[in-house]
């Protein structure tokens, strides 16, 4: 399997985003369309801090908007 959970970061903290993702389209500057192989989608705002990819795990941070 090639797909991976995503989670958004906040500090030491992570929140679970979306299951089983297989697409991650870039939307505009820190926009991101999320799919899962089920067909779900999600757009989060974030930049992508690490990809865990043995793991399975993307993990997204917050951005601070001005």
């Amino acid at each position: 399997m090639c797909e991976a959970n995503v989670y958004l970061a906040d500090g030491r903290k992570e929140t679970l985003i979306l299951e089983a993702v297989d697409r991650i389209i870039p939307e505009g500057p820190d926009s991101w369309q999320l799919t899962s192989i089920f067909g779900e989608q999600k757009t989060i705002a974030g930049r992508i801090r690490a990809m865990q990819l043995v793991d399975h795990r993307i993990i997204f941070e917050s951005v601070e908007r001005p």
